[in-house]
């Protein structure tokens, strides 16, 4: 069991632009965790449906997916960290959108500025994590971000949210807007953030001459393609569950603000606990098993959230979503080994594509579902896709890990043959 100064020292002799970009990683998750248990809530209050809702995440999404084609080309061409600020500005202006909005049509626009800024910022995160960490800690590194980092921030911002909340009095729509009028400064604080603390490194750009469209490294390797279609499949969640728990857990199951946040807030302790161990479990058995493993806590979470009726029970469902992220982050270093490093721009983009219009389809069917099938049809949904889709295809997926140790044995073999010869 790595103890706390064990895991501090690991932290601080990883690479400053990681360092600084967790931190911005960090307080973005902070200021989008106040704002997330009642965003749901406040878009249907400003006059949206469950199809709404739907159409609102699916329209950012779609539309994140392409303008993300050319996020590879932009960081290459103008480095990551003006990409970075830039995406982060708009992050900033969806929030300001979203708290003058006094209709949903407003809304969609500020999501769609939200879905563009931070897929772009991800892209810049997940560019810097491939850059800057070696494979055999890159999912140790990773988890350690969502953890210790992102963990710690997800649990501070939905009680800040609730405070907030409770002090102003209550679920109403004015309370909500005052939230998003305090990210928005949030956000212009991570800009500045960014803009004095990352160091530009030519290193972050990539070596091959990259297009604007980046689909020639699936021509040149179909076997991605398979790859692409679990990267797909993982992220169901953002846009087809996360978008809707709130909503229902108020709505069917009479949540008030407290167990809305208290719910959230037991999803971040679940990646705060279990993001770093399971990160080291996935380093060392392999991220396949990891992911298997994670699976079924993640089916329970949501079938826990359709049949309980009590607080405790939301509340245990809740801490079940926390593995959520964490599989996300083992996902992503598995990505990350797919592919040479000079073509990992090219893949992130093309990863992001695909997953940002599967989304888009996936949230609106869900808000279709929602309005004429009935809530608990979408969670239902989501766990069979993931049940007999995901992860029968993941199994098809070489083990990436296994493949590095057996490179590392051969290269230690021939280090001791060439010795032995001397």
């Amino acid at each position: 069991m790595i103890n706390f100064s064990q895991k501090l020292h690991f932290i601080m002799n990883l690479p400053k632009n990681w360092k600084v970009t967790a931190v911005r990683a960090s307080l973005d998750k902070l200021i989008y965790q106040m704002v997330f248990p009642y965003l749901g809530i406040y878009l249907m209050g400003l006059g949206g449906s469950g199809t709404h809702l739907g159409l609102i995440n699916s329209i950012g999404m779609g539309i994140s997916a392409l303008y993300g084609l050319t996020g590879a080309f932009f960081i290459y061409n103008l480095g990551p960290k003006k990409v970075y600020i830039t995406s982060l500005c708009m992050v900033a202006i969806s929030y300001l959108f979203l708290g003058i909005a006094n209709n949903w049509i407003i809304a969609l626009i500020a999501m769609v500025l939200w879905w563009l800024g931070s897929t772009e910022a991800g892209l810049c995160c997940n560019v810097i994590c491939s850059g800057s960490l070696q494979n055999r800690v890159r999912a140790t590194s990773m988890g350690a971000c969502e953890s210790v980092a992102q963990g710690i921030m997800s649990f501070i911002g939905p009680t800040i949210g609730a405070v907030l909340i409770g002090f102003w009095g209550g679920l109403q729509i004015n309370n909500i807007r005052f939230l998003c009028f305090i990210a928005f400064w949030g956000e212009i604080g991570c800009v500045a953030f960014i803009k004095f603390n990352f160091t530009e490194c030519p290193a972050f750009k990539g070596t091959s001459s990259i297009k604007v469209s980046p689909f020639h490294i699936l021509k040149q390797n179909k076997k991605l393609w398979k790859f692409v279609a679990v990267s797909c499949l993982s992220s169901i969640p953002t846009g087809m569950i996360l978008p809707f728990i709130q909503v229902f857990a108020k709505d069917i199951k009479n949540a008030d603000p407290y167990i809305l946040s208290a719910m959230v807030t037991g999803s971040a302790i679940m990646s705060l606990v279990a993001g770093l161990p399971l990160g080291k479990f996935a380093d060392t058995v392999g991220r396949k098993k990891i992911l298997c493993l994670l699976a079924p806590v993640y089916w329970i979470s949501n079938i826990l959230l359709v049949i309980v009726s009590s607080p405790a029970g939301l509340v245990v469902a809740g801490i079940l979503q926390g593995v959520f992220p964490v599989s996300l982050v083992i996902s992503a270093a598995m990505s990350f080994e797919q592919v040479s490093a000079k073509d990992i721009n090219d893949w992130m983009a093309v990863q992001r594509c695909f997953r940002m219009l599967t989304g888009a389809v996936l949230t609106l069917l869900s808000g279709f579902i929602w309005d004429h099938l009935g809530a608990r049809w979408v969670f239902y949904l989501a766990i069979g896709i993931d049940a007999f889709v995901r992860i029968p295809l993941l199994l098809t997926i070489p083990e990436t890990l296994k493949a590095e140790q057996n490179n590392l044995k051969r290269i230690q073999r021939s280090k001791s043959l060439c010795k032995a010869k001397h």
